[in-house]
């Protein structure tokens, strides 16, 4: 079965909507993040009676306020999963293709012989196949690169919010 040029760059659109996809959710969770510490930070403003005042007075205490440490944790793991997301890695190809960016950026020193190599790549179509199949091994890679850390973004905001929702519980009934 003979494959068209069509076929090749539906997989590239599909595979650049997943790249958006996966960068659009790590906005979201900084975003998430953002507004509960903004949240949090106004409360704090406006408290008169100064709810957030940790005075441990017992062995309990240290236990519940200890529930803040992998919070804290999971906090930052989540940030630099979602940091990762929008700042793959691209690593180089054994494929010098002029049709990705990656590899236009880092394999030509000047536009001429980007120029030429373009004209001849895309003068063959089995040439022009062969470099199409690289850009979608390429783009296929960055989407599951960006998702992998979106993912770990999300399991580590998940224990997050579990181990602070611990903290505020532990530290009602401890006051109560």
């Amino acid at each position: 079965m003979k494959r068209s040029l069509k076929d090749y760059w539906e997989i590239i659109k599909y595979n650049y909507e997943q790249i958006r996809f996966a960068e659009i959710k790590s906005s979201v969770i900084v975003s998430a993040y953002s507004l509960l510490f903004t949240f949090a930070y106004t409360i704090d403003i406006l408290d008169d009676e100064n709810v957030y005042s940790f005075e441990p007075s017992s062995i309990l205490d240290y236990i519940v306020y200890s529930l803040l440490i992998p919070t804290t944790y999971f906090v930052i793991l989540s940030f630099i999963n979602c940091v990762r997301c929008f700042l793959p890695r691209l690593s180089k190809s054994s494929l010098n293709s002029p049709l990705f960016f990656g590899d236009v950026a880092l394999g030509y020193k000047d536009f001429e012989s980007y120029s030429k190599e373009l004209e001849e790549v895309m003068g063959e179509d089995e040439v022009y196949k062969q470099h199409m199949s690289h850009m979608v091994y390429a783009t296929g890679k960055i989407a599951f690169t960006k998702f992998m850390h979106v993912n770990k973004a999300i399991k580590a905001l998940i224990k997050a919010v579990i181990f602070f929702g611990l903290f505020i519980v532990c530290n009602y009934l401890n006051n109560f």
